[in-house]
């Protein structure tokens, strides 16, 4: 969505997927696709660089959605797998940053 002013300085808000043309007749006009006009005050090039940054920004959005979040662990473990021949279980052993563990630690 991008908010423009009306000759009148009201301000409307419109769905930038829905412009079909903007032209210059010593006004800027705005053309929706379903027909509506709007005679408004900010030149052809500021809607044009409207429509831009709506578009990045709903570009960035998406990106951002569906880029996964890394949280910073504090803790790694290391799975050290079961010997049944000793009766073993799988176990975790933690192991903390900046040091090293070793079995039987």
């Amino acid at each position: 969505m991008i908010s423009i002013s009306r000759l009148d300085g009201s301000t409307l808000v419109v769905n930038a997927d829905l412009i079909e043309t903007i032209e210059h007749t010593g006004d800027t006009v705005l053309s929706l696709v379903s027909g509506n006009r709007f005679v408004v005050r900010e030149s052809v090039a500021e809607l044009i660089d409207a429509v831009v940054r709506f578009r990045v920004g709903v570009l960035l959005a998406a990106e951002a959605a569906s880029t996964p979040v890394v949280r910073e662990q504090t803790r790694v473990g290391l799975l050290v797998s079961p010997n049944p021949e000793l009766g073993e279980e799988a176990k975790v052993i933690p192991i903390t940053p900046g040091r090293r563990s070793v079995e039987g630690d």
